[in-house]
């Protein structure tokens, strides 16, 4: 295959056009096929999937695909987590690599 048809895109340093929930690449002429997310914990998407607002890109297509044959269970709204819930997870997060430097 040739290298300039690739298919797959890293979803944070690819710009993309979405247009009707399909991402083409940044000329809008090749639709993109695969998106890689490998900079971002899952937890992000479980946490989106759930109906949190989460900063990650192109989170609607993500959605719109995540949820296409249970449409009724797609978050209707998304929504910040609380101040409480941030803290407590920069905490783990900073535990966590504290643990992983230690070990």
């Amino acid at each position: 295959k040739n290298s300039t048809d690739r298919t797959g895109n890293c979803a944070d340093s690819d710009p993309f056009v979405e247009i009707e929930n399909v991402l083409y690449n940044e000329e809008g002429l090749k639709p993109i096929h695969r998106i890689h997310y490998m900079n971002f914990p899952s937890q992000y998407f479980t946490w989106l999937s759930q109906g949190e607002d989460v900063a990650i890109p192109h989170k609607d297509v993500f959605l719109y695909y995540r949820f296409l044959k249970e449409p009724e269970k797609k978050p209707k709204q998304l929504s910040t987590s609380s101040q409480m819930t941030q803290i407590r997870r920069i905490r783990d997060e900073v535990l966590t690599k504290i643990k992983h430097r230690l070990l």
